[in-house]
């Protein structure tokens, strides 16, 4: 159990600490800019658009006082406490004497750099990797409504996958998509 001379105690309120400090002293240097000028305006909605992110993202505390072990719109699973983004965000600061390189090992420590790394790395969007999938999927195969669930079928053959019905209030993974290339890899064109 840590405490307070824990040099680590409470690591995740002092990354999200740093992130507001940095952005508090952006922000003064920004208004000390001359009032209506284009460089003022562009720093202060830089900062404002750094504060939304950050907003989004905090800890969430409950009323006792107790952290729910993630921001309000993330979850443990999803990069733990604090979040990518609140380690994200302090690292536009690493220069800063305060900055502590362990907040972002995933990224910054070769030993460490792992799937969050490589994923970081690809440089590319949820929307771009799922469109990719879809347009492999969707080249090939239709998706069928069938019975209250979903269910592939081969747009050359006619051949079709089982049918997968959704799991009320989870997740609700397209298994027709995930599956159809895995269990129909190759096509014979049927002949008229």
């Amino acid at each position: 159990m840590t405490g307070p001379d824990d040099p680590a105690w409470r690591w995740e309120f002092r990354v999200e600490d740093f992130v507001y400090a940095r952005l508090a002293e952006a922000q003064q240097a920004a208004e000390q800019l001359p009032p209506g000028s284009r460089t003022r305006n562009t720093e202060l909605n830089r900062i404002d658009s750094l504060y939304l992110i950050a907003n989004q993202h905090n800890i969430w505390i409950d009323a006792r006082g107790r952290s729910a072990a993630s921001c309000i719109t993330c979850t443990p699973a999803a990069g733990g406490v604090p979040c990518y983004t609140i380690r994200g965000l302090a690292r536009l600061w690493r220069q800063h004497p305060d900055y502590q390189p362990g907040w972002n090992e995933h990224i910054d420590d070769p030993r460490q750099q792992g799937s969050t790394y490589k994923d970081y790395k690809k440089r590319t969007t949820i929307y771009q990797e799922r469109k990719a999938e879809l347009d492999a999927f969707y080249d090939r195969f239709d998706l069928e409504q069938v019975d209250g669930g979903e269910r592939w079928r081969c747009k050359t053959c006619g051949a079709h996958g089982e049918t997968w019905k959704p799991i009320p209030g989870a997740y609700d993974y397209p298994h027709a998509i995930g599956t159809a290339a895995l269990r129909h890899p190759t096509c014979e064109r049927s002949r008229p």
